[in-house]
Formats: C-alpha cells, sequence, structure tokens
C-alpha cells in the first residue's frame, strides 16, 4: 500500500491522519495517511466552512452525505433490520439527526453545494457522490461539479442499493467519473465476489476498489483487500486489471507518483 484515506462517519478525519502520519510512519517510509470528511450531520452538513478547514488539514476525500441523506434514509427505511444492522452506528444517538438533501424546495442545488464545489475545484481533492438520489441529485451534482472544474469525482459504491444497472455505472466510467465498488458488502451479503469481478469486468477504465471496511466484527481492510485479490485471481482477473483499479487510479486520485511496474 502506498497510502489510505480514512473514511469516518461520524467526525472528520484530517486531523486523525496528521497526527497518524506523525507518529506512526517511519521516516523514509513512502507512505501516507490522509483524511477525509463525509458531509452528513455530524461533521456539519453542507457547510463551506467545515470543507474549507478539512482541507487545511490535508483531506483528500469529500463525501456528500452518507448516513444523513434524505435518499440513504428513505431506502433503508425500506430495508429489513437485518439489511440495516451492520451499518455504522455512533457511540450515542444523535437527537437531532434530519435527512439531508443537496436540493432545494423547486429541485436546484442549494447554494452552499456550489460553493463547496469550489473549495474542493480549488484544492483539486475528490469529490465523492455519497448516498444521494441517483434520479436526481446525482446528475444536478455531477453537472456542477463539471461546471466549477472539478477534476476528481468519485460516484460512491453504486451498487449499494442496487439502484445502478452496469450500462449506467460504465456510461459514468465513459463520461470520465471514476466509479468505486467496496468490499465492506460482501461481509454483509449484498453482493459476492462473483459481483464484483463482473462489476470490474464491465465497468470501464476508471473503476476503482475500496475496501470500505474496519468495522468492529469484520476484517480489517488489509485482510480483505488481500482476499478480494486472491478471489478475482482464482476468476481469472488479470495482473493488469487489479492494478489499475486497486492502484493506478487511486494514484491518479490523491495526486502520487504513477506505479513503477
Amino acid at each position: 500500500m502506498r497510502a489510505m484515506v480514512i473514511k469516518d462517519q461520524h467526525v472528520p478525519s484530517g486531523n486523525i491522519g496528521q497526527i497518524l502520519q506523525k507518529h506512526f510512519v517511519k521516516e523514509g517510509e513512502n507512505f501516507n495517511v490522509y483524511g477525509g470528511l463525509i458531509l452528513g450531520n455530524t461533521q456539519g452538513g453542507l457547510n463551506p466552512a467545515v470543507v474549507e478547514a478539512a482541507v487545511g488539514y490535508d483531506t483528500k476525500v469529500v463525501w456528500m452525505p452518507v448516513l444523513s441523506s434524505a435518499y440513504h434514509k428513505e431506502r433503508t427505511a425500506q430495508m429489513s433490520s437485518a439489511a440495516t444492522s451492520t451499518l455504522p452506528k455512533p457511540k450515542y444517538p444523535l437527537k437531532f439527526n434530519p435527512p439531508q438533501t443537496i436540493l432545494d424546495s423547486c429541485g436546484n442545488l442549494l447554494p452552499a453545494v456550489s460553493d463547496i464545489l469550489g473549495i474542493i475545484a480549488d484544492a483539486d481533492i475528490v469529490l465523492a457522490t455519497g448516498h444521494l438520489n441517483p434520479a436526481n441529485e446525482i446528475p444536478k451534482l455531477l453537472d456542477e461539479a463539471v461546471r466549477r472544474g472539478v477534476k476528481k469525482v468519485v460516484v460512491t459504491h453504486p451498487e449499494f442499493f442496487k439502484d445502478h444497472s452496469i450500462d449506467e455505472m460504465r456510461a459514468y466510467s465513459d463520461a470520465g467519473f471514476y466509479v468505486e465498488h467496496i468490499l465492506a458488502t460482501i461481509y454483509s451479503h449484498k453482493q459476492t465476489y462473483d459481483d464484483l469481478y463482473e462489476l470490474i469486468e464491465k465497468g470501464g477504465e476508471r473503476v476503482i476498489i475500496s475496501s470500505d471496511l474496519g468495522q468492529i466484527g469484520r476484517p480489517n481492510p488489509v485482510q480483505g483487500l488481500t482476499a478480494f485479490i486472491e478471489e478475482m485471481q482464482k476468476r481469472g482477473m488479470s495482473d493488469e486489471t487489479l492494478r489499475r483499479v486497486m492502484c493506478h487510479n487511486q494514484r491518479k486520485l490523491l495526486n502520487l507518483e504513477p506505479l513503477e511496474e
């Protein structure tokens, strides 16, 4: 591994990444620990000031609302308790946890969203779509991101709610956006390794794999990624494809030097 990005559903992690980088990465090791920011209720919501502060802590990825999003709340309310039991939960449940949307009552992007995209563009970091509605929120977000000059956009694990076809995922990739698939869904039984293999082989050049692991009771990210490699090799995936979805594309997103073969 060349780097890692911390994704915490409940607190910004840029400062945590800096502490780990300073005190746990040995001198001379070519490894970076970066923080992330999810614009949910516990992290300030759609607040440009929070994003600006996070950039100052070398945050590399900003997610639109995930667990706080109105679409996430709507979809999970339709799911069984067994299906939602594996989602991350705060130690202290929130009394104030309203559904977040990036659109106003007329269906237009909130002004704060455009401001946030401008900060992301200026910092040349990654915008991730989070758990937004694919029918109206994601298209408007992507259009505005392009208009504001955001160069690195990741469509966040579109297989999670099974609301995208493979052709739709491929269309994102062909349009210049990166499409993320995750390993956590293997352990929550939402998809199989065969599903992942198909998503990668048919997904275009801009597919990336994230572990999305680290939860209690599941493998740690390194264990999960190692198992993923072994399972993909069993199914005949080439080393070239594995390097692309696990190394090359991520290095481009994080502005790291290209991988030497």
